[in-house]
Parts: structure tokens; sequence; C-alpha cells
């Protein structure tokens, strides 16, 4: 199963053109190439992409391979939370449907990242509580997967900020103030002491009161991600599932629009900078 996930729906083409064929020159010393048909975009409402790829799994080391699994496992939590989201009332959430269904998911989520953050008017519970408390789980996860304090810290700002204030949640508003500051910053805080707590649970055999039960909710409410991630993959080996989970960043950048009929064979070709899709593959086979 592959997940291929971009900003911009419009960005998905299969379309890669072919390359015509290539007519050596008459001088052999020459290493220059005569295109008939060179690959450069053409006024037809379509976009030649070269895409890029970058493998994350590949890219760090392996003692980072953990996170980086549950951190593809967790994006499945995350788009429970927007459904759960979505369906409660305006009241709490603050997102206007009727407003939000006047542009595409793509030009709402394009039209909020662009715009500043603001100061958002949600319930201070929401705020100073909610998200400080979605930011210790992340770094208790990432703790969990083996990494140092100041790792963790890293993971909760790229959850909460990226995936979630950039991505998720910016199809439906701007990202707020408050929440790219205290979810990661309150909630590494957070996340550290629950650790620490955690580690007391350990040294008790698991038991909170004498009650493996008690202790077992308690591992649960410190480490939520990691438990569910954990419960997933047990979840696949149980219908015996070897899934191999990749997440890999692509981008595709807009081919040059120079219509050169000859180019060096040792000349790459250009690109603009002007225009660029963005997007992340979830790979699980």
């Amino acid at each position: 199963m592959m997940v291929n996930i971009f900003a911009d729906s419009t960005a998905l083409y299969d379309t890669l053109k072919e390359p015509s064929t290539a007519v050596m020159a008459a001088d052999p010393i020459s290493s220059a190439i005569i295109r008939n048909d060179p690959i450069l975009p053409i006024d037809d409402g379509y976009k030649d992409y070269f895409p890029q790829n970058v493998n994350v799994n590949q890219q760090l080391p392996n003692r980072y391979g953990s996170v980086i699994e549950d951190s593809i496992y967790l994006q499945g939590v995350m788009l429970s939370a927007i459904a759960v989201l979505a369906l409660m009332p305006e009241s709490i959430t603050n997102w206007n449907a009727a407003k939000l269904e006047e542009k595409s998911l793509s030009q709402r989520w394009k039209d909020h990242v662009s715009t500043a953050p603001v100061w958002d008017n949600d319930n201070w519970f929401i705020n100073y509580v909610g998200h400080p408390v979605s930011g210790a789980w992340y770094y208790t996860m990432a703790r969990n997967d083996g990494l140092n304090i100041q790792e963790s810290a890293i993971v909760s700002v790229l959850m909460s900020t990226f995936v979630w204030e950039y991505g998720y949640e910016a199809f439906a508003e701007v990202p707020s103030i408050q929440d790219l500051i205290f979810t990661p910053l309150f909630g590494s805080i957070l996340g550290e002491g629950m650790f620490v707590l955690q580690g007391k649970l350990d040294r008790q055999n698991g038991m909170i009161f004498g009650s493996k039960k008690l202790g077992n909710i308690g591992y649960f409410l410190i480490d939520p991600l990691g438990n569910i991630a954990a419960w997933m993959k047990s979840g696949l080996n149980y219908f015996h599932i070897n899934a191999d989970v990749t997440m890999t960043i692509q981008t595709y950048p807009l081919a040059g629009k120079e219509n050169r009929s000859w180019e060096s064979l040792n000349t790459p070709p250009s690109f603009s900078n002007h225009e660029r899709e963005y997007g992340f593959i979830i790979r699980i086979q």
C-alpha cells in the first residue's frame, strides 16, 4: 500500500514524457546532441516534472529507525484527530465550515501556510493544556524510541509545527502562535517529567498502588502514541504481515523554460526555482 500525500493535489502528474530520439553530431569529437523534441515545458496544459526523492529511512542513522516508523504510524492517529475535530461544534474548533467550503482543499492549505501565524481564540484549556500534552506525547514517544532529551525535543517541534500546524490543521485554519510555542516548548518539559515518572513506574515493577492494571494505564497515558504504534505493528504481525514502512520526501521542480536545441551531454537540464511541488509518500509493503 502506498499513500501519496501532496500539498497541491493538482501536482500529481503521471506523465513524465519520454525523451525523443537523440542523434549524435557528425563530429565524433563533439559531445553535443541534437534533440528533435527536447523535454521542456510546453503550453498544452501539462507540466513536465523531474521527480527528486529523499528516502527518510535511508538518510538517517539506524538508531532513528524506530522513531521514524512510529512517526509514520502516528499519521493515522493525526488523521483520526482531524476527523474528530471536523465533527465537533464550531464553538470548540472555530472552524467555519461554510467559509472553508468556498475554496478547494489545496487552495485553503496554500492560503493558510502563506499567512503569518495568528493569536487564536481557542478555549484556554485547548491552548494551554491540550496542546502541551500533545507535545509531551510526541516527546515521550521519541524518548521511548531511544532518543535523548535534545533529539526528543526536536521531534516534538517537527511533529507539532510542520506535521500538525503547517500540515493537517493548516487545511482548516491559519497556524496559531500559541500552538507553535506552547506545544513543543511546554510539551518537551512536561514530556521529560512524564518520562521520569515512567522510570519510577519501571522500578515499581509496573505497578501503581500494587495494581498491575493501574500500572498499564499509567504506561499508556505516559506514551499513548508509542503504545498505539506498537499495537498496530502487533496487529500486522498477528496477520503475518511483515510490513516495511518507509517515508519518502519528494519534490517536483519545474523543468526550465529555455528552448534549446543543442545540449552538451555533460550539461544537466535547467530547472525553474519558481515553481516546485513538495509532498511525502508513505509506503507500507
